[in-house]
């Protein structure tokens, strides 16, 4: 009886020796330093720490979070009108910097600032000035945050024409006002004698073309009060033509493009009424053969007068065969792989990736690929990467491949020699930022990342990095600051700041070194 009662004891404080004692704590402020009360504040593991706690801050801002197991965990902070936080974040709604708890740490001084959200409201009035009501408006920024979307915020009308948009981040907007889904079919005038019109999207203050309507700009904080959109009408025209070739009518497949989707008929014939001018890509899709797949695509540029006499080729998605094999001599052993594929731009990008797998001699088939330019996946072990890919014997320059015109049979060909690039960043200290270092092959754009695009990021408490598994070849990297989105998708950004972006090359198994300066925020977003 004894012995079995200090077992039961043994157990019992050595269950209590090991519970988690870590700790954060920290408070939360608004800009000026004063404190935020009752704000939320989030605490989420990574990785085997998947551990998710919550807090409500006191009338003195502060927070606590007990008995954490160790590890890394995301700090964040909420509250209604203001912009989210996180600690050591740079941008509103960003994730910040981790913190990293030992078994016994109790971490102090974790302090998020929550910026004041910005807000813009006004109103929306129909041709006729009257209140519109269900309208949607969105609010545009002109340079997008690294958080998400090109839409911050979205609110519809009221019965007096009114709308609120809340939760903006400092910067300036387009607004644009569109009738939604729910309103049906478009009202369109037909007059004898002159073109159709129908109320279309319009830009504040009063415009169909968003390079002339007006920016709002949003300062820290600030109510934009006043808005006012006047709906606009725009032609509407009849675009009308014949899909050739595979031909799917029914419920086989359709046709579409900006926004407008619309049946194939037995003939092939199709149309589309009341499109507005633009220029639109329409593409032919089959739903059956095991999910949506691409069979054609045509440009149209469409104006001030019916389109019609427009014809779109169309062929039957093409089966893909394929092998993946190992470089040099003897080979060595990858074991069965998956292969995927994922559209990779201009077209109706929907339904899950195709995937196949290969068998004992590395060969692979996919039923069915969409006619259209898509990325080349390959899961391969650690240490071995994709060297070279062949298309009926020719060498592609990379996983990026147009399967409108290619249709051989691909081989893969693998390598477990990566190329590896290390380096140091200059100049950062315990209170800098997080940032990412980017290498991009020679001959790609910074504005495009591609399947051979390598980042990583850069705690400033351990300022080197390892960008691995690369390709053999040239490449061009750079450190930089968490800043507007838009600015990664702007060539000219690139070409200002060139001289803070170093060229290294790697051949087959080989370590490259550099050290880079960080480019700050304020030098991607002023350029």
């Amino acid at each position: 009886m004894w012995k079995k009662n200090s077992f039961v004891l043994l157990v019992a404080v050595c269950a209590l020796a090991q519970a988690p004692k870590a700790s954060i704590a920290g408070r939360i402020l608004d800009s000026t330093g004063a404190p935020v009360k009752r704000a939320v504040v989030t605490v989420e593991g990574e990785g085997e720490t998947s551990r998710r706690e919550k807090a409500m801050t006191g009338d003195d801002g502060s927070f606590a979070i007990r008995d954490l197991p160790k590890g890394r965990y995301w700090i964040s902070a909420e509250k209604s009108g203001y912009l989210r936080g996180s600690h050591r974040g740079r941008t509103a709604g960003g994730f910040g910097d981790p913190v990293i708890l030992g078994d016994d740490t109790a971490k102090s001084g974790v302090d998020i600032t929550l910026p004041r959200q910005g807000v813009i409201s006004g109103r929306v009035l129909d041709e006729a000035g009257e209140p519109a009501e269900r309208v949607m408006v969105q609010a545009i920024p002109l340079r997008r945050s690294g958080t998400g979307s090109g839409i911050s915020g979205v609110a519809s009308t009221n019965d007096l024409g009114e709308f609120r948009i809340a939760k903006l981040s400092p910067g300036s907007y387009r607004l644009l006002a569109s009738r939604g889904a729910d309103r049906g079919e478009l009202l369109v005038d037909r007059q004898p004698g002159k073109p159709a019109t129908a109320e279309g999207p319009t830009y504040f203050p009063g415009s169909v073309d968003a390079a002339s309507g007006s920016l709002i700009k949003v300062n820290p904080g600030e109510e934009r009060t006043g808005a006012e959109v006047r709906l606009q009408r725009s032609t509407v025209v009849r675009v009308a033509g014949r899909v050739s070739g595979e031909v799917l009518g029914g419920r086989g497949g359709f046709i579409g493009g900006g926004g407008n989707d619309g049946g194939i008929g037995p003939d092939g014939a199709f149309e589309f009424r009341n499109v507005r001018p633009g220029e639109y890509v329409l593409t032919v899709t089959s739903m059956d053969r095991g999910g949506p797949k691409t069979l054609g695509k045509q440009t149209v540029a469409v104006g001030q007068q019916d389109v019609t006499g427009v014809s779109v080729n169309a062929a039957a998605a093409p089966k893909i065969d394929g092998r993946v094999r190992a470089d040099g001599e003897p080979p060595f052993a990858f074991g069965k792989l998956e292969v995927s594929l994922q559209g990779s731009g201009g077209g109706r990008d929907f339904g899950p990736p195709g995937n196949a797998k290969t068998d004992d001699n590395g060969v692979f088939s996919f039923a069915a690929v969409s006619r259209e330019r898509q990325t080349l996946n390959v899961k391969t072990p650690a240490g071995v990467i994709v060297k070279s890919v062949y298309a009926a014997g020719q060498p592609l320059p990379g996983l990026n491949i147009d399967f409108s015109v290619i249709t051989g049979p691909l081989e893969i060909v693998l390598s477990n020699k990566p190329a590896v690039i290390t380096g140091t960043i200059e100049g950062m200290n315990p209170d800098s930022p997080r940032v990412t270092v980017w290498a991009v092959p020679d001959g790609e754009p910074f504005t495009v990342e591609r399947w051979s695009t390598k980042k990583v990021r850069v705690s400033p408490d351990s300022p080197a990095f390892t960008l691995d598994s690369l390709r053999p070849g040239s490449y061009r990297v750079a450190a930089y600051e968490d800043a507007e989105s838009d600015v990664f998708n702007d060539a000219s950004v690139w070409e200002q700041l060139k001289s803070q972006v170093v060229t290294v090359k790697v051949g087959e198994g080989e370590s490259g070194k550099v050290k880079l300066k960080v480019i700050a925020a304020k030098e991607l977003e002023g350029s």
